[in-house]
């Protein structure tokens, strides 16, 4: 009994000072303005206005922060979240916006004319000729009239026998209630130009498209980008029709200059957009085409760029993490803080495609950027995917994220990845990731490439390198 009661007393001490040795951690962290990561680091606190991304590596040092998305989320303090706060929204009935929402404070409300808070944390309120207050939100008026509307409606339909009230609908009321919108509202002028070719031609094409016009132009606005590209390979529309639909805003509108240009070229460009159209054509079919088309290619690294803690080997196709790094000339091109390299080649016009092989590394950034990316110091701005001249795909603790200037895809990508594939299409401004073990389609970014690209690669812990190319 005594030792039980003796290992019970001994644990109970070992949790008492391991706790208090955390608290005195925490504290310590705490009093520099810092925090204590889960790798037992002191770390910088992320500003106002961003969040945190990944801790730091060492004490001391400022975490990997991001900035808050403007008009959509905020940080009014420092701290070490991994998400912004969320902005408010005004309601439409009773308040105005005094203030917009911006990284570093949320949207400031202001009562409209004739309404009031009878506290500060209270919502708007009509206000009487008193000054009494009446605390019925206006939301609950207005479900209380419409809630009367319809009960009315449908009281006097019953009492009418109309549809669908009268089982056996005998009577002659055929309009619904609502209105609902159809596509065949937006569509009419396609309709008319249709009608026109087929008074002049009776190919069948004319007939099949103005019947599956709705369809038609349903798929094109789900996926715009994608039969862009494939009317850009296969049916060679110049350039500037290309990036005249790529720079409309709208998917809607996007899709409704694609189908008036496909008719106004005629039967074969229809034809084809009735064949992507028929055969369902997805991400898989746009990689399969890129890669049918791309040239293979093997870029090298260039040992200038390269961070002091990455050797380059001697055929420049691998990038190798050292602890102890070597004593490289500080080289003006080459990046002091974050862990990248880029290639000798650029690519500014065409289409390519490569591949790296990753084998089982845990934290790695494979990618392109432009020449002029920033590479000195430690600030965000340098890192792949946070700025507007660099796309990547990163992989940290499992997660496949792809980033382009702040902005982050989630990608399921269902197991390990060993090889990693990437395809450019410089001209279509189209770049893809893919699982090269399979093919598997990963992540397509579209965007008008204004300079040549590199490749961009980093690596901790392991190394990566550049696969030859397979003459076979």
């Amino acid at each position: 009994m005594q030792t039980k009661q003796g290992i019970a007393m001994g644990l109970i001490s070992g949790i008492i000072f391991l706790t208090f040795i955390a608290m005195v951690e925490n504290n310590a962290c705490e009093e520099k303005g810092q925090y204590n990561a889960a790798k037992g680091f002191c770390c910088q606190l992320c500003p106002a206005g961003s969040r945190l991304l990944y801790d730091c590596d060492s004490d001391g040092d400022h975490s990997l922060c991001t900035t808050c998305v403007q008009g959509k989320d905020y940080m009014d303090v420092e701290n070490r979240d991994p998400a912004c706060k969320k902005c408010s929204t005004c309601n439409i009935l009773y308040e105005d916006v005094q203030q917009d929402c911006t990284p570093t404070s949320d949207t400031v409300c202001r009562c409209k004319d004739g309404y009031n808070r009878v506290r500060p944390s209270q919502h708007c309120a009509v206000k009487l000729n008193t000054e009494q207050t009446i605390l019925i939100p206006a939301g609950i008026v207005t479900f209380v009239v419409l809630m009367a509307v319809v009960l009315g409606i449908v009281m006097y339909r019953k009492k009418t026998h109309r549809y669908p009230f009268n089982v056996t609908r005998k009577g002659t009321e055929t309009c619904p209630l609502l209105h609902m919108a159809t596509p065949n509202d937006e569509l009419e002028e396609l309709r008319m130009l249709i009608q026109k070719k087929m008074k002049s031609s009776d190919a069948e094409v004319w007939r099949q498209l103005h019947t599956l016009l709705p369809e038609v132009y349903k798929s094109i606005s789900e996926n715009t980008f994608f039969v862009l590209y494939e009317m850009y390979i296969k049916y060679n529309i110049g350039l500037s029709v290309y990036w005249k639909a790529y720079e409309t805003t709208d998917n809607l509108a996007r899709a409704i200059f694609i189908l008036k240009y496909s008719i106004r070229e005629g039967e074969e460009m229809c034809n084809g957009l009735l064949e992507m159209i028929r055969a369902g054509q997805d991400k898989r079919t746009q990689l399969k085409t890129l890669l049918d088309t791309a040239v293979k290619c093997s870029p090298t690294l260039h040992p200038d760029t390269a961070h002091k803690q990455l050797l380059i080997s001697a055929d420049h196709k691998t990038a190798s993490w050292i602890d102890n790094p070597l004593d490289k000339n500080d080289h003006p091109d080459r990046f002091d803080h974050w862990t990248y390299v880029l290639s000798f080649e650029s690519f500014s016009a065409g289409c390519h495609c490569w591949v790296v092989n990753v084998g089982d590394v845990d934290q790695i950034c494979v990618g392109v950027a432009y020449e002029r990316i920033p590479r000195k110091g430690g600030d965000s701005a340098c890192l792949m995917g946070l700025n507007s001249m660099s796309w990547c795909l990163r992989k940290y603790d499992n997660n496949y994220r792809a980033w382009h200037d702040k902005q982050y895809t989630e990608l399921q990508v269902g197991q390990h990845l060993r090889r990693i594939g990437v395809g450019l299409d410089y001209d279509a401004g189209v770049l893809i990731f893919y699982n090269a073990d399979n093919n598997q389609h990963l992540h397509t970014f579209y965007a008008r490439f204004s300079q040549p690209l590199h490749v961009n690669l980093s690596v901790w812990n392991h190394y990566l390198t550049i696969e030859p190319v397979n003459n076979d």
